[in-house]
């Protein structure tokens, strides 16, 4: 049985491959989740709070957080 504190979590970055600046898909990556549920998270947030104070802390997100490590498979 393993725990949380057994592997090594990796850092809060930004997706490469995410839809827009890789937000959703880094943070789900960071919490283990799927990134479809937190997409469905973002909408509601955007749809709940009339969107602009979400749409203030997502770009905020996409330029606080750095981007995915690039790594080769030389």
């Amino acid at each position: 049985m393993s725990s949380l504190y057994d592997s090594p979590r990796r850092g809060l970055y930004r997706s490469r491959d995410g839809i827009i600046f890789g937000v959703c898909k880094g943070i789900a990556n960071y919490l283990d989740l799927s990134v479809g549920w937190m997409r469905v998270l973002t909408v509601i947030a955007f749809i709940v709070s009339g969107f602009f104070p979400t749409a203030v802390l997502y770009i905020l997100a996409a330029l606080v957080m750095k981007k995915e490590p690039y790594y080769s498979d030389y």
